[in-house]
């Protein structure tokens, strides 16, 4: 699960911020992501075992430990959305401050794996629809403060939960489209796609997640 944010500024440039209730990223590098990928485009499921997904994953760790951080919510409201990359907060001296974005909700409510088997697969989109026509959801955008040390080039290492944490607004959604299907195919989200003060960090999937954005946004809209 993931959430996408976009920012209309005053000049009428954009700055978007893209997140997902993973914890940390599977992979480590550009290369390592493309190759995850190929391993599951070849392990159908009558793949001769063991597949070169089962090989992928017993050579990279970082693979099951991700996903180990992933359960299904009961909504999408009541979801944990971490930012797995980190970015540079730039003060008007210059200075810069690692973070890594927190949208967090007003409750985190997880389905045991027996409950989620239940639901079926559209579950998620049907409730949020009906739960906004009750009232609006809100979210609280945190980031989290990197100190001297904590990595920024690799998105499979989460930093220490004691790291300290700040406030940076509130999000409240309080509507669905009309028409979601259609919304959705104009809509493109660019993790790189930063305002004045907000810099890319060394971490090299920052640009290829917007990369790989683009080219799925142009075979939407050919």
């Amino acid at each position: 699960h993931g959430m996408a944010i976009k920012f209309h500024l005053p000049d009428g440039a954009e700055s978007d911020i893209v997140i997902n209730s993973l914890k940390f990223f599977p992979v480590a590098t550009p290369e390592e992501f493309r190759d995850l990928f190929l391993a599951v485009a070849a392990s159908p499921p009558d793949a001769p075992k063991p597949t070169k997904l089962e090989q992928f994953v017993a050579n990279h760790p970082s693979v099951p430990a991700a996903n180990a951080t992933v359960s299904t919510p009961d909504s999408f409201a009541t979801e944990e959305y971490h930012g797995i990359n980190a970015f540079l907060l730039v003060n008007k001296a210059g200075a810069k401050q690692a973070v890594r974005y927190q949208m967090m909700p007003e409750r985190t409510v997880h389905l045991s794996a027996a409950d989620a088997a239940q639901k079926p697969p559209n579950f998620l989109v049907d409730e949020i629809q009906e739960r906004l026509k009750r009232g609006p959801v809100t979210f609280r955008l945190r980031a989290q403060l990197a100190v001297a040390g904590d990595p920024t080039k690799d998105p499979t290492k989460p930093w220490p939960s004691d790291r300290k944490v700040i406030d940076l607004g509130v999000l409240t959604i309080d509507k669905t489209a009309t028409n979601s299907a259609e919304a959705e195919k104009k809509l493109l989200y660019m993790p790189n796609q930063l305002t004045d003060g907000i810099e890319e960090s060394d971490d090299p999937m920052i640009g290829i997640r917007s990369g790989a954005y683009a080219v799925s946004f142009s075979r939407r809209n050919p």
